[in-house]
């Protein structure tokens, strides 16, 4: 999986910043639904990591345990 950093993103999606303002200039509906989409996106896959560090923590110590108790 590529990481695509702030810039990339911008110009798949045609956002344009302004500088001065420091916010995402988003002019119509169908653009603010698609950044609301990707920031939904990059939530889920947020916690998609931290669940799986969570899983596999868990894994380890089961597999500890079951290795110590034989």
């Amino acid at each position: 999986m590529t990481k695509m950093n702030e810039r990339t993103i911008n110009a798949l999606f045609d956002i344009v910043s302004e500088p001065i303002k420091n916010v995402y200039d988003i002019n119509d509906k169908k653009n603010l639904a698609e950044l609301q989409r990707i920031i939904h996106v990059f939530n889920v896959a947020q916690e998609q990591k931290a669940m799986s560090g969570v899983l596999s923590a868990r894994g380890l110590v089961a597999f500890k345990m079951l290795v110590s108790n034989n």
